[in-house]
């Protein structure tokens, strides 16, 4: 019940955007009321769900530990 009122606020609030972990040009962001993630990069102005695929290709790349 409380994680859905906490995506209920973010639906209508907004979210709580928070950088997790820096790669250059490309970031893992955060919402610190959700707990939703994402994953932005500045060149391609995109900012798309953090999901298991976007996890293993920074992992590939050495990036994640």
């Amino acid at each position: 019940m409380k994680h859905l009122i906490e995506r209920l606020l973010c639906a209508v609030l907004g979210h709580r955007y928070v950088v997790e972990i820096e790669f250059g040009t490309s970031r893992k962001v955060g919402c610190t009321r959700c707990h939703c993630k994402w994953g932005m990069h500045d060149d391609t102005r995109s900012f798309i769900p953090w999901d298991s695929e976007l996890e293993a290709m920074y992992r590939v790349q050495g990036k994640l530990p």
